[in-house]
């Protein structure tokens, strides 16, 4: 074989499958960044949704039915906490906000849905936080610390009274 036939068959050999290759890893990092963004959204909504229960009742609920009946209630859930305190976002658009991911903007889910795709360990006390998990999905850098200190800085509020 004479050398310009012989590079061209290596070159070829190797340059398809790794052009092939990486244009599948994009495709999988792509997909799980959405994958991220879609789970981060839930568990942004589930915690801004805990949050608004606990300011309205001073407790945090037992269970998804009471969290369900919460959000179903006239008037929702509300836009805005009325007791402020340092630690958790005041409204709902700064829970929503997503400092990690300049990401699309998602249209809001609904609670049920939100519920359903990720796994929330209820409390046997009302002054303990439920905790969220995300089920092993992927979530933004940071998401669950952040809404972990969300939550217990408000419980931190309903134990001060």
């Amino acid at each position: 074989m004479s050398g310009p036939k012989l590079f061209w068959i290596v070159v070829i050999a190797l340059g398809v499958p790794a052009v092939g290759m990486s244009w599948i890893a994009w495709s999988v990092t792509g997909s799980v960044r959405a994958d991220a963004r879609l789970a981060d959204a839930h568990l942004r909504e589930v915690a801004w949704t805990l949050l608004a229960y606990a300011d309205a009742n001073d407790a945090f609920p037992l269970s998804e039915a009471e969290l369900l009946a919460f959000a179903a209630r006239p008037g929702g859930v509300p836009a805005e906490l009325t007791k402020r305190a340092p630690g958790y976002p005041a409204t709902r658009a700064e829970a929503m906000d997503s400092q990690a991911s300049p990401a699309p903007s998602l249209p809001a889910p609904a609670l049920d849905e939100c519920i359903a795709s990720i796994e929330i360990e209820w409390p046997t006390v009302r002054d303990v936080q439920p905790i969220l998990r995300s089920k092993g999905k992927a979530t933004l850098n940071g998401t669950l610390p952040t809404i972990g200190q969300w939550l217990f800085a408000m419980v931190e509020r309903l134990r001060k009274g």
